[in-house]
């Protein structure tokens, strides 16, 4: 039996990271806009060939931190596919519960990175949207960590809820933007299965705007309304605003990180959350869970990437006691 078993994403990744981008205040739209001259061509700074998506993010940081793991993804049968298996294989990671999609490539995203400001990121879902599994019973786990699923995917959710009641399997799970797409009515049975909800902040408040209207100025009436849908731990990240969670009984807050030097945020928000939920299976409270959570984040966007920067448990212990030291 596994610790936890992912479920979500993988993706090849590739960064290019410029200075030739200019970054456009859209006082039209409210917006910013990320714009480079018309016609260029744009020869970036560095660029760096790599791998994400949710679910492959997450497996790497719970086996990093010394869980045992599995994971449940849609990969291509092509090249790219194959140099995800690798890279799992090295880390650790089970794979025996990984597809291989014979019609659909591997899902690939290109990210444009400009220093001191943000990306932008352009995406091909390919196998993401194409998860299926015709046998449930070979994935026992302690733990499933359900993070986004699109297109055709997002119909396991019945599926993940009802294995794991039926098998006693707890349930953290972070919704992605299709699932949120379907407000609270859609989501509301299986809030009530989830034991860990973890969301950003315009995410939780669009969740709880889906079931009524109200103002959402304070993180403590947030965190009461997402607790209420759930009965389970609701953590909420919020930038270099730091995090709140609950677990109905009392409110938590964690600054963010401040000891790195933001060079890339990919990845930053799986890193969050995995690292949240590791430290909680691994018998850690809600306060620590949380701290660990923010270095972890803090160390990935030191870095290109969404895997490099995640730390082993000795590594992430050591930089929260420097700190605590410090």
């Amino acid at each position: 039996m596994f610790d936890i078993v992912t479920i979500g994403g993988a993706s090849r990744d590739v960064f290019f990271m410029t200075d030739k981008g200019r970054v456009i205040n859209d006082l039209v739209h409210h917006q910013k806009i990320l714009g480079f001259e018309h016609g260029s061509k744009v020869i970036p700074n560095d660029s760096k060939f790599t791998y994400g998506g949710g679910g492959l993010n997450a497996a790497v940081s719970f086996v990093k931190l010394g869980l045992s793991v599995s994971t449940l993804l849609n990969i291509g049968s092509e090249g790219s596919g194959s140099l995800i298996i690798n890279s799992l294989h090295s880390y650790g990671v089970d794979i025996e519960h990984v597809n291989r999609d014979y019609v659909n490539h591997t899902a690939m995203s290109i990210i444009i990175s400009i220093p001191g400001e943000d990306h932008i990121m352009f995406l091909y879902r390919g196998a993401n949207d194409f998860l299926k599994v015709h046998d449930w019973r070979p994935l026992r786990a302690k733990w499933f960590y359900v993070a986004s699923l699109t297109g055709d995917s997002a119909d396991l959710l019945p599926e993940i809820f009802t294995f794991a009641r039926s098998q006693g399997i707890k349930v953290a799970w972070n919704p992605g933007s299709e699932q949120l797409a379907g407000g609270y009515s859609d989501l509301s049975s299986f809030l009530e299965e989830t034991a860990i909800l973890s969301l950003n902040r315009s995410e939780a408040e669009e969740l709880v705007r889906s079931r009524k209207r109200i103002k959402l100025g304070d993180e403590k009436l947030l965190l009461r309304e997402l607790y209420n849908m759930t009965k389970g731990l609701v953590v909420i990240t919020d930038g270099k605003n730091g995090s709140y969670a609950t677990d109905g009984e009392k409110e938590y807050y964690m600054p963010a990180s401040t000891y790195h030097k933001v060079l890339e945020t990919t990845g930053a928000g799986d890193a969050f959350g995995s690292t949240f939920v590791a430290m909680k299976l691994l018998g850690y409270g809600t306060k620590h869970s949380m701290k660990a959570a923010a270095f972890n984040a803090g160390s990935v966007i030191e870095h290109i990437g969404a895997q490099d920067g995640l730390m082993t448990f000795n590594e992430l212990s050591a930089k929260i006691e420097s700190k605590n030291n410090g």
